[in-house]
């Protein structure tokens, strides 16, 4: 839960001051580091929150959010809501990404890693 919330923080801050990819990227990175255990997954939803909640703060401000979904859904093709779930897909896999990869290089890492033996038997 504290890899979650540090994640929402890190990502919604950084962006509302601007660097929305170097905020999902930084969260990634400080929440695969110090919570190696389910930290993509974590991050990813984190992500989507974040994102989901800026975006209902800016429909809230009166923006026309609903608005530009239909018409950029309708320009592709597509329902009203697709750029919607592509706005939030995006940056769940971008922070599970990074995520994963600084999980991989964590040193808390070795806490979580199961024996070989049950690795090797698809015991995990």
């Amino acid at each position: 839960m504290r890899g979650f919330l540090v994640g929402v923080a890190i990502i919604a801050g950084g962006t509302w001051i601007g660097a929305p990819t170097l905020s999902l990227l930084g969260a990634g990175v400080v929440v695969g580091a110090a919570w190696p255990r389910r930290a993509a997954r974590t991050v990813a939803a984190a992500a989507v929150v974040a994102w989901g909640g800026v975006l209902i703060v800016y429909v809230l401000r009166g923006y026309p959010v609903l608005a530009l979904g239909r018409k950029l859904g309708g320009a592709m093709g597509l329902p009203g809501w697709a750029p919607f779930l592509a706005t939030l897909l995006y940056p769940a896999v971008l922070a599970a990404s990074a995520a994963w990869l600084a999980q991989l290089a964590s040193p808390r890492r070795r806490a979580y890693d199961p024996p070989a033996g049950e690795r090797a038997s698809g015991l995990t």
